[in-house]
């Protein structure tokens, strides 16, 4: 049994490592959707990351020049070997990436990607609903308060 662990854990560790492969979306998000998230373009390269969030800026996405707040969207641009590799992140999760030569390359693979797509239609990742503090008791779109599963409304005895 240990050496199929042994087997196993060696197997993995030595397996090549490699990226997501893009998902081209049947019905690409709008540019109305892309604007609906901030996001905050990262790079090395001044130069780099303003071409990059002009490219962005053209395909509908709504560039910011802050850090992303909680739910936001953030993207990094790194180099492997002759490659431009686009990593698309919420709340430190993975969303997407992009691999591609020039920054309208990457653009056009977020723009139309899949996991971008539904990103924004579904309000943001699953694993994003579990954090401490995105779960609130009260609501305020509950009539006078109420609380969600009470079975009343805020302000009206027990019945």
């Amino acid at each position: 049994m240990s050496r199929v662990v042994i087997a196993m854990v060696a197997a993995l560790a030595c397996a090549r490592q490699a990226h997501w492969p893009p998902r081209p979306a049947e019905h690409p998000p709008t540019p109305k959707e892309l604007a609906f998230y901030e996001l905050t373009v990262r790079a090395d390269d001044p130069a780099e990351r303003e071409a990059f969030a002009r490219a962005l800026e053209a395909r509908g996405f709504n560039v910011v020049d802050h850090d992303p707040y909680r739910g936001q969207l953030e993207v990094f641009l790194t180099h492997e070997d002759h490659t431009l590799v686009a990593t698309l992140r919420s709340d430190d999760w993975f969303v997407d990436e992009a691999l591609g030569s020039t920054v309208v390359q990457l653009t056009h693979t977020l723009a139309v990607s899949q996991r971008v797509a539904d990103f924004i239609r579904n309000s943001g990742l699953p694993q994003q609903r579990m954090l401490p503090g995105s779960m609130r008791l009260r609501s305020p779109h509950l009539p006078l308060g109420g609380h969600p599963g009470s079975g009343r409304l805020a302000g009206l005895p027990p019945g």
